[in-house]
C-alpha cells in the first residue's frame, strides 16, 4: 500500500483532472488491450502543465475481446480524479501502484474529498510478505494537495542537501 508521499516521489506528473472520455485499443502486438482516457486537466500539481492527458491503464474490451487486470482500477468517463502518475518505456503516462494512484473526487455539502481503491490488489506487508488487510486512503481535497505539496519540498531540500 502506497501513502501520499511515496506516490508523490514515485510519481513523473500529479495532475486533477476530469475523464472526458476512454476507449480501449489492441497494443501494436495485438497481445494486449489497453484503455486510454482522455483527461481535461484543471491543476498540475507536480510536471508539466498540459490541458489534456492521456491517461492509460490495462485491459479493456476491444469488440468482442475482453482483458481484466487485476488492480489496474476502473476510471469513469464524467469523473473528476487527481492522478498519480508515472511514464512508461512506450511514452504512456500510467498510474501510479495501480488503481492506488487514483483519487476519485467527491462532493460532500460542499467540501472535495478524494479517495483512493485498492479494488483488485493484494496488499502484503513489507518486513513479512504476508497479506495484510489496508484501507483506502481518503481525505480532503485541500489536505492531499497540501501533503504532496509538502512532499515536494521536501524532496526538493533534500536535494539540495545531496
Amino acid at each position: 500500500k502506497l501513502d501520499v508521499a511515496t506516490l508523490t516521489e514515485k510519481s513523473e506528473l500529479i495532475v486533477v483532472g476530469k475523464v472526458d472520455s476512454k476507449a480501449a485499443k489492441w497494443d501494436a502486438a495485438k497481445t494486449g488491450i489497453w484503455t486510454h482516457h482522455n483527461v481535461s486537466v484543471s491543476e498540475t500539481l507536480k510536471g508539466k502543465h498540459a490541458k489534456t492527458r492521456d491517461v492509460v491503464t490495462r485491459g479493456g474490451v476491444v469488440g468482442t475481446t475482453g482483458q481484466n487486470v487485476s488492480g489496474a482500477g476502473n476510471l469513469e468517463v464524467g469523473t473528476e480524479y487527481v492522478f498519480f502518475l508515472w511514464k512508461d518505456d512506450g511514452g504512456r503516462y500510467r498510474l501510479q501502484g495501480m488503481v492506488q494512484g487514483a483519487f476519485e473526487v467527491s462532493d460532500r455539502e460542499g467540501v472535495k474529498y478524494a479517495k483512493n481503491s485498492l479494488a483488485g490488489l493484494s496488499i502484503v506487508d513489507a518486513e513479512t510478505l504476508k497479506p495484510t488487510k489496508a484501507a483506502a486512503l481518503e481525505l480532503k481535497l485541500a489536505d492531499l494537495k497540501k501533503e504532496v505539496a509538502t512532499e515536494l519540498k521536501n524532496q526538493a531540500a533534500a536535494k539540495g542537501d545531496e
